[in-house]
This record gives structure tokens, C-alpha cells and sequence, in this order.
């Protein structure tokens, strides 16, 4: 059985409270812009919260280009579920990720060769007036 996905936020940083284990997501988009295309954009955070998950699961995250599908970013993983009651924060870091151009993106989660969670997002280029 998979497990749920509650949320897939997209983020510049996650702080985590060192006691509490809690997640603050700052700076949450849904543009990212970037001085120079083809470019790379400071790291950014990939968030989801899942639930209902028994066991460890090989995950992977998919960076795509809306208009064409293509791939520009993946990278893969685990993900240990200590039980069903559980919540698990999911955090991955995304760097080196290589935008071509303008446009339509999506980031996409799967578990198990299975779409568990997408969100889109808009890459823009940063126009003279924002970089001042």
C-alpha cells in the first residue's frame, strides 16, 4: 500500500525546531525566478507530508518541463515510515538543477514507480528592475 500525500509545497528554505521536529517553509513559490536562462536558481526545497506508509519506500523526484515533458531534473531516494499513525516530513534539498528556458514546470513525487503528488510552478527570468 502506498502511502498519502497531504502536501507538496515548494520552498527557498524549511527551518526544523531541533526539539519539536515541527517544519516552518519559508519563502514558499510558485514563480522562481532566475538571473540568467538557461540557469540555475539558488537550492530550493521540496516539502510533502505523508501518511498511512508502512515501511521504507524508494522514492523519486521529477523536475519537468510542462510544454514538452522533458526531464531536467530527478533524483531518487528512501523514505522509512516508523508506522501507520505516523506522519513522515519529507524534505529534499533540490541543487543543480539546470532551467533551459522560461516557462511551465511541474514537481512531481513518486513512490514505487507510482505518481503519488505534482505542483506546478512558473520559471521566469529576472528582469532588470527585480535584480535592483
Amino acid at each position: 500500500m502506498l502511502p498519502l500525500v497531504r502536501g507538496l509545497y515548494l520552498a527557498d528554505r524549511v527551518d526544523v525546531d531541533p526539539v519539536t521536529r515541527n517544519l516552518t517553509l519559508i519563502e514558499c513559490f510558485r514563480r522562481l525566478l532566475i538571473e540568467h536562462l538557461p540557469g540555475e536558481p539558488r537550492p530550493f526545497a521540496v516539502v510533502a507530508y505523508l501518511a498511512n506508509g508502512v515501511g521504507t519506500y524508494q522514492f523519486v523526484v521529477r523536475v519537468t518541463r510542462l510544454d514538452t515533458m522533458a526531464e531536467v531534473y530527478s533524483t531518487g531516494g528512501e523514505v522509512v515510515f516508523p508506522n501507520r499513525l505516523e506522519e513522515v516530513r519529507f524534505v529534499l534539498r533540490v541543487g543543480g538543477c539546470v532551467f533551459p528556458d522560461k516557462g511551465e514546470f511541474e514537481v512531481s513525487l513518486w513512490v514505487g514507480g507510482e505518481l503519488l503528488a505534482q505542483t506546478p510552478f512558473r520559471v521566469k527570468q529576472r528582469s532588470q528592475k527585480e535584480l535592483q
